[in-house]
């Protein structure tokens, strides 16, 4: 078995230490070139998972990024290791969306230093890889939503994080952006960083994840390789609905059942 980038054992989470858990006894181990995907009903606890791996929730259990226990590593070791890209990004700032993207390489320099040509140079192709190179000098106040959320999984990935973690990284997006920045996400994973991305879309989760956590009333359903768990057995138990696998000419899609009146 490889080295963990990331490791939650028995992970109770809370919003605050007196309210109630919204996390429980939760266990999961992200590794090297593993893309998992969390999927569950609307307050299931896919975004405080991903707070309570970057410390912004009340924690008990073990959680360690990197081998390292998360509560020995201040907030910039902790970028060293971790890129977010948020659920909900409000910015409204005039900086362009390349000085944006290149924001993310702060955890790696002093505080006053200027990315070399190197990185700029890099970070252009990114934003290529992305379809906004055409923004780069745009103010990010001027963009649209999904805009936005390109430039931020830019930011993220130019921060050469070990592992990334995505909360609705395709919320705002159109089908094209969604499947091309998901495939950018895909392409990273497979070159060794680890993946923990919220998602709603479960074709999306199919076709890009290595491995899928699914989560109802904040505890785990079942959790492993995609092929395994997301089946339309789960997901029906997962979501309340019932779900049938239809055969499509590019391969079988999950799609609901009718509901009962």
């Amino acid at each position: 078995m490889s080295a963990a980038l990331l490791e939650l054992e028995g992970v109770n989470a809370r919003h605050s230490p007196r309210a109630e858990p919204v996390l429980h006894a939760l266990s999961l181990r992200v590794e090297p070139g593993q893309t998992w995907v969390v999927l569950g009903p609307n307050g299931a606890g896919k975004s405080t998972l991903v707070r309570a791996v970057l410390g912004l929730v009340h924690v008990t259990g073990r959680v360690s990024v990197c081998g390292a226990p998360l509560d020995t590593l201040d907030a910039r070791e902790l970028a060293r290791r971790v890129a977010w890209v948020p659920q909900s990004i409000d910015e409204q700032s005039a900086f362009t969306a390349l000085d944006v993207a290149l924001m993310g390489r702060a955890p790696h320099g002093s505080v006053w230093s200027m990315p070399d040509d190197a990185t700029v140079k890099r970070t252009h192709a990114l934003l290529e890889e992305l379809d906004i190179a055409h923004l780069a000098h745009r103010p990010v106040n001027e963009l649209s939503g999904g805009e936005r959320r390109r430039v931020w999984l830019a930011r993220a990935l130019v921060q050469d994080p070990k592992v990334l973690l995505l909360d609705e990284p395709t919320a705002f997006l159109d089908i094209r952006h969604q499947l091309e920045s998901m495939q950018v996400v895909k392409r990273r994973g497979e070159q060794g960083l680890g993946v923990l991305a919220v998602l709603h879309d479960v074709n999306l989760a199919r076709t890009f994840a290595t491995h899928a956590l699914l989560l109802k009333d904040g505890r785990t359903l079942a959790q492993g390789e995609v092929r395994e768990v997301l089946t339309v057995a789960r997901l029906s138990e997962l979501f309340g609905v019932p779900m049938v696998e239809a055969m499509t000419a590019g391969g079988g899609v999950f799609v609901p059942g009718v509901l009962s009146p």
